[in-house]
């Protein structure tokens, strides 16, 4: 398959997938959305490995985990500082308290699971150790 035929199902597949999850929504089904996203998700998986292209190489995946990274961080602190803001404005707007204490909780649970991660993939990869 070539790369002009790959974009064109793949962009039917992605049209489909969200007609049919807005359907769903609407009518109050979140099985029907969750069978469809499956189901596109393993129509592209199908697609790509059909593709005879290089889709990937290493300089795409470089720029991919440098994007992540950003990305994870921007997220991270916008969590930690929007749950820090949220809870000193508790006598302010005492609604918005618990959101505030979850996306503190969240932001720290991000930066705990990136830390495994990379020490987990620095020990995997040979990186350096700190005993």
């Amino acid at each position: 398959m070539k790369r002009k035929q790959f974009r064109m199902i793949s962009l039917l597949i992605t049209t489909i997938m969200g007609a049919v999850v807005g359907f769903s929504a609407s009518i109050g089904n979140p099985a029907l959305a969750a069978g469809v996203l499956l189901a596109g998700m393993a129509a592209m998986y199908n697609i790509k490995s059909r593709l005879e292209d290089v889709v990937e190489d290493e300089r795409i995946h470089q720029v991919s985990q440098k994007a992540s990274r950003i990305t994870l961080q921007i997220v991270a602190l916008s969590f930690a500082l929007g749950g820090a803001v949220l809870i000193a404005m508790r006598d302010t707007y005492p609604g918005y308290t618990d959101l505030g204490f979850f996306m503190a909780y969240a932001g720290c649970g991000v930066l705990v699971l990136y830390s495994l991660f990379y020490r987990f993939y620095n020990r995997e990869y040979g990186g350096w150790d700190e005993e």
